[in-house]
């Protein structure tokens, strides 16, 4: 029995159909990977599931007491709780039974002889159901979850001092300790250094609830799943088994999708050219008119999309034979530091891949060096011959400005159309460019930034966790964009394969 069922679904933004006639059912042991180019509608169908959109068409129903959590790409939490009071709220009513238990315990010091035996059995029931349900571990369960994700802040830490990577794995270890009967996680390895996927794959291999998982890492899918679902061409195709499975179940499926769709326009052009010719002539009339209503009641299938190029660009300026950044003694962090004291030289044209756990000091490193944040000691001077262009890890605030709007706000004199071409290029096509900026999924908003990053000249690249959110295209024309760059570059990126096959030297924090 399906505890989540999807029937007729129709979904549309503004004139764009995202979803025609979708059905769908998940049972509870369906790991479900669910997968497609960026700007399909991955995200929106996890929205819908979550009941945080309403279709335009058709029903989404969850079976009565079925509970499901969401990891989303935009994630707000209650910023004035501790990290300890946010995850410990998960046992809220066990601490309350134990505060329960604890009362009738208290009690017995001075109860009345006839009350004793009563008291005595309600706080050894309690104390027996509090072992049954494990509460006596509560805390190296918890500790599990938090050293598998790579969490080690300070419990205490508030989460509206955490960053967004920081706030995400927090949330997503909540999610695990509930261990409702549905999990939906909408990319949850982003901000995950190899160890901890490799920690939350076997988790969620051994989960023995459903979930279902948003993401363009084929390694993580590969070891967790069950189920493919593919979004492509307004509806879903279904695939049992792992990501290897689909692709080879894919590539049968396209071609013979293909031969079907081919022959069906075949038909439809010769059955209106025979209503064309024959409809308006006495003899052949009924049978013109017999071949209308065969047409208008056949379900046409939809055009099979090609795979729209992506061009990722980085202008170049000029080069300069020196050093382009000198560290000397740098300390980094906030209250304190957080690696020991940083020395390195990088000369102009070098490709630095800088590598470490999360939360080791990555980003507050460029944040430092950028004079973003002041360092606690030491010194770093970035040669004043670099032009930089800066991709930040941290999304900026999401807003109410279309995509043409937000390149239009640093380029007010870019005509529109040559601001849609532009966009074009990096797949945000059609409405996608006259949606606002908050309407958009993680990929399509980071292939929006990095249109506008490349009307900027430059000669030093820093970029920090630039694959985040981008599908496989994009992954493959950005690299090849930083292959060909001449300049210096400067990366951040938990995709080890990533910066290997550029033949990046590694600056390895820890």
């Amino acid at each position: 029995m399906s505890i989540m069922e999807i029937k007729n679904l129709k979904f549309s933004y503004g004139e764009k159909a995202l979803f025609n006639s979708l059905d769908l059912q998940l049972f509870p042991n369906d790991h479900l990977g669910l997968i497609g180019a960026n700007g399909v509608g991955k995200t929106t169908l996890m929205n819908l599931m979550a009941h945080r959109l309403d279709p335009d068409e058709g029903t989404i129903k969850w079976e009565d007491g079925v509970t499901f959590s969401y990891l989303d790409q935009h994630l707000q939490v209650a910023a004035d709780l501790t990290i300890h009071d946010y995850l410990y709220v998960v046992y809220k009513d066990l601490f309350q039974m134990e505060d329960q238990m604890n009362g009738y315990y208290e009690k017995l010091a001075s109860a009345d002889p006839s009350q004793y035996d009563k008291l005595l059995r309600s706080a050894e029931f309690l104390q027996n159901t509090l072992e049954e349900k494990g509460f006596y571990s509560l805390k190296s369960r918890i500790a599990n979850v938090l050293n598998g994700l790579g969490i080690d802040y300070d419990e205490n830490w508030l989460m509206m001092n955490l960053s967004s990577g920081q706030r995400v794995k927090v949330f997503l270890a909540k999610m695990l300790l509930e261990e409702r009967d549905v999990l939906l996680l909408d990319e949850p390895t982003n901000f995950l250094d190899v160890i901890h996927v490799d920690w939350l794959a076997k988790f969620l291999t051994s989960y023995k609830k459903a979930f279902v998982v948003i993401s363009h890492n084929k390694d993580f899918l590969n070891s967790i799943c069950n189920l493919i679902i593919e979004v492509e061409n307004k509806t879903i195709d279904v695939f049992k088994g792992n990501y290897d499975t689909y692709v080879e179940q894919k590539n049968l499926r396209a071609a013979l999708y293909k031969k079907q769709y081919e022959a069906q326009q075949k038909y439809i052009k010769v059955t209106q050219d025979f209503i064309d010719r024959n409809l308006v002539r006495a003899k052949t009339t009924k049978r013109a008119q017999s071949r209308r209503k065969i047409l208008e009641k056949m379900e046409v299938l939809e055009k099979p999309i090609g795979i729209k190029k992506i061009t990722f660009s980085f202008p170049f300026t000029n080069g300069f034979n020196t050093e382009a950044l000198i560290v000397n003694k740098l300390s980094i962090g906030y209250a304190k530091p957080l690696l020991p004291p940083i020395s390195l030289k990088i000369r102009f044209g070098e490709k630095i891949a800088v590598i470490g756990k999360n939360g080791v000091g990555k980003t507050t490193f460029l944040k430092t060096i950028l004079g973003n944040i002041p360092a606690l000691a030491g010194e770093s001077k970035l040669n004043p011959l670099n032009k930089i262009t800066y991709y930040s890890q941290e999304l900026e605030k999401l807003s109410e400005l279309t995509a043409v709007a937000y390149i239009q706000e640093d380029y007010p004199l870019m005509e529109d159309k040559l601001i849609r071409d532009l966009l074009g290029q990096y797949g945000i096509t059609g409405e996608l460019a006259i949606k606002t900026m908050d309407k958009l999924s993680g990929g399509e908003l980071t292939k929006v930034r990095f249109a506008k990053l490349s009307l900027e000249s430059s000669n030093l690249l820093i970029l920090d966790e630039p694959t985040n959110h981008l599908d496989k295209q994009a992954k493959e024309s950005l690299f090849k964009a930083l292959g060909i760059y001449p300049g210096t570059i400067i990366l951040v990126t938990h995709e080890t394969a990533f910066y290997k096959n550029l033949k990046m030297k590694e600056i390895i924090f820890s």
